[in-house]
């Protein structure tokens, strides 16, 4: 090859873009979660930036509602007031002040996927449903989950219990659960 043909292909070569790993990628995308302001929605974005490392290493993939946070590559973070409204969790229903929920009544969800679940350290759960809604169980109730399965594995249904609270009930698993909604 003559040096004016090497250059050319050098110079060819050193114009074509670089092809990023994914530790590249897992960088870049949590860099673009830098303008969400709130900690926990910046982290659940930083977590889901993650997925190209977690899909080459064969790691569970995060849930939907992370990796969703992570802007396009080439766009910023819109904020959700300025952003378009999309399906999200239904509102929750007023709290009634009276009995009607004395003895249950109509499911608030029923027979919805789990989308994740997660512990913490005193063993309460907390549970991501594929609508988006997040549960968390009452600290005062008796902790009995012990599921051990992915999370699309277990379908939920939630129902008004006493005195306007809530119980998580999984299909296949005997009881239910006290809850609280967070989101």
């Amino acid at each position: 090859m003559t040096r004016p043909v090497a250059w050319s292909v050098l110079l060819f070569l050193s114009a074509l873009p670089a092809f990023a790993g994914p530790r590249d990628d897992v960088y870049a995308g949590s860099a673009r979660c830098a303008g969400i302001a709130d900690d926990r929605t910046w982290l659940d974005c930083f977590y889901g930036s993650a997925q190209p490392l977690r899909t080459q290493l064969g790691l569970s993939p995060a849930p939907a509602s992370q990796t969703q946070l992570v802007p396009a590559s080439g766009s910023a973070y819109i904020p959700p007031a300025q952003a378009r409204p999309v399906a999200g969790p239904p509102p929750m229903p007023e709290a009634s002040s009276d009995f009607g929920h004395l003895f249950g009544g109509k499911p608030l969800v029923s027979n919805v996927r789990m989308a994740s679940y997660s512990f913490d350290t005193d063993g309460i759960f907390t549970v991501t449903l594929e609508d988006g809604e997040i549960w968390q169980e009452a600290s005062n109730w008796p902790t009995l989950a012990k599921w051990k399965l992915p999370a699309a594995s277990y379908y939920v249904s939630i129902l008004p219990g006493v005195l306007g609270s809530y119980d998580l009930k999984v299909r296949g698993i005997k009881g239910y659960f006290k809850v609280h909604r967070l989101r």
